[in-house]
């Protein structure tokens, strides 16, 4: 009887031994295949340079535009005292200088509506991004708390079937 009873007890020791190296050895399946945390930490940092780059050229054009609005108001005093001596020549004059800043305003403004576009786009990519690390992480966390919990249960066993032996 007593030797059964060793003989069960190795068994079970053994076959505990094999769940528990089963269990640490596995790989872990996640829903979706993600890439590795630093290359999209490498991505969000190119994307951050391209809001920096982005950023220059809105500012740029900010004061494009504030130097064009200053120009505009100027050109608008001259046609309002050339209209006041009815100078038809002048006005003609004036008013198409007007029509070509107020062109160069509307481009301006385009390119800072185009760039803040791909500010928003990036500043997105990189919400995303860091979704996604924080999502692994939460993964790779509770893989390590199932194999901690599994790691003590086993370990719990083994010692219940040393102290039984």
């Amino acid at each position: 009887m007593r030797i059964s009873n060793i003989n069960l007890s190795t068994m079970l020791q053994v076959c505990l031994i094999v769940m528990c190296l089963f269990l640490l050895m596995r790989k872990p399946k996640q829903v979706y295949p993600v890439s590795k945390q630093k290359t999209i930490e490498r991505r969000i940092e190119g994307k951050e340079t391209i809001i920096r780059e982005k950023g220059k050229v809105i500012d740029n054009s900010k004061l494009l535009i504030a130097q064009l609005n200053a120009g505009l108001s100027d050109l608008h005093s001259q046609l309002d005292e050339v209209k006041a001596s009815k100078d038809t020549f002048n006005i003609v004059q004036i008013q198409d200088t007007m029509i070509h800043v107020l062109y160069r305003r509307d481009k301006e403004k385009d390119l800072i509506i185009k760039n803040q576009d791909t500010v928003i786009q990036a500043q997105r990519y990189i919400i995303n991004s860091q979704d996604t690390i924080i999502t692994t992480q939460a993964f790779d966390i509770k893989r390590l708390k199932k194999q901690r919990n599994i790691s003590v249960l086993l370990n719990a066993l083994l010692t219940t079937g040393l102290i039984i032996k």
